[in-house]
């Protein structure tokens, strides 16, 4: 099985990516930044790796130059470059580091499928998920007011299980970013107000909450060309829209937990199976897979005797902050390791 590396400073990014990667067989490693790229690829093999364009301190490019130079006389993975606006000017950037395959995000999993058969890469079809949900999310999901998501369970590989993990992850990026965004109103520091808004649209899009993403696209770009107007005439509004949105992401997520607990009311776990059950999570948490972690989680913590429930509360804790050394010590705590 080949091993392949995302890098993006998003975790929304990352999240859905590492989905579709992992539905066709792949096993993916995460780096949240060009720093931990680098690092990655030292103590790592991998035949590929999928690098955002803009990140803070080491963006996209610089971020593959790095690796090029450390993996010098080595053999080198491959890579494919990720942009939410792959215009000539960013193809041009990722052309002078020898990169000619160029996603868009949001990435469409069909896309992603061509783009590794064209570059060679195998990829395991049956691997592939879609629908099949035990619990009908449609009712949870169509209260979203500014989403399609039915576009975003596409985008999803077709699956609103997938869509569902995700919203927690979206929920704590918009805040976050939105307290940036507060925090430096008022200022004209262009990079942060570009930043924070790249960020904002990469998570909308993802989600197909396409007309947020619009707005802030259009704020992003006027922080890049170093015009103060439009964004303070706008940001206010568009802030106030953000929450209203993140507002209802954030009940459609506890809407889903409380399905899933339903779903799983009543079902007990023996100490053999929760032993066995340790185990394979803290196999998933070392392999960095988000899903297959969230669901077992949801699994584990209905189950399980109420002795476990705090340590289990503390794995899920560290999950959704994407800590998953901490995730890991705590599994290793419960193993008595």
């Amino acid at each position: 099985m080949s091993r392949v590396l995302v890098v993006d400073d998003n975790a929304t990014n990352i999240v859905v990516l590492s989905t579709m990667l992992q539905n066709l067989g792949f096993e993916v490693d995460e780096a949240s930044s060009g720093i931990e790229a680098v690092n990655a690829v030292c103590h790592e093999q991998y035949s590929l790796v999928l690098v955002d364009h803009l990140m803070p301190e080491m963006d996209g490019i610089k971020t593959i130059e790095k690796i090029r130079f450390v993996m010098r006389g080595e053999e080198c993975p491959q890579f494919i470059g990720v942009s939410s606006n792959p215009n000539k000017d960013v193809r041009d950037e990722f052309a002078t580091v020898e990169v000619e395959h160029l996603l868009e995000r949001p990435v469409k999993q069909e896309l992603l499928e061509d783009m590794l058969q064209e570059m060679g890469i195998s990829i395991d079809s049956t691997a592939v998920v879609s629908g099949g949900e035990k619990i009908n999310l449609e009712d949870i999901l169509k209260e979203i007011d500014g989403v399609d998501y039915k576009k975003g369970i596409e985008l999803m590989t077709g699956s609103a299980e997938s869509y569902m993990k995700v919203l927690p992850v979206c929920v704590k990026n918009v805040k976050e970013n939105c307290i940036a965004l507060e925090s430096i109103k008022g200022t004209k520091q262009f990079e942060g107000f570009s930043l924070h808004f790249h960020s904002l649209k990469g998570i909308f899009l993802n989600i197909a909450a396409d007309e947020m993403a619009e707005e802030a696209k259009s704020l992003e770009f006027a922080a890049k060309a170093g015009d103060i107007g439009p964004i303070e005439e706008n940001m206010d509004a568009f802030l106030e829209k953000a929450k209203k949105l993140n507002a209802m992401l954030a009940v459609a997520a506890d809407k889903y937990t409380e399905l899933k607990a339903q779903e799983f009311s009543g079902s007990t776990i023996s100490d053999s199976e929760f032993s066995s059950n340790l185990m394979e999570l803290k196999q998933h948490i070392e392999d960095f897979e988000f899903i297959e972690i969230t669901e077992l989680l949801e699994k584990m913590i209905a189950g399980a005797d109420d002795s476990y429930k705090d340590g289990l509360d503390k794995v899920n804790s560290c999950i959704q902050e994407f800590d998953y050394d901490g995730a890991l010590a705590a599994v290793n705590e419960m193993l008595g390791e």
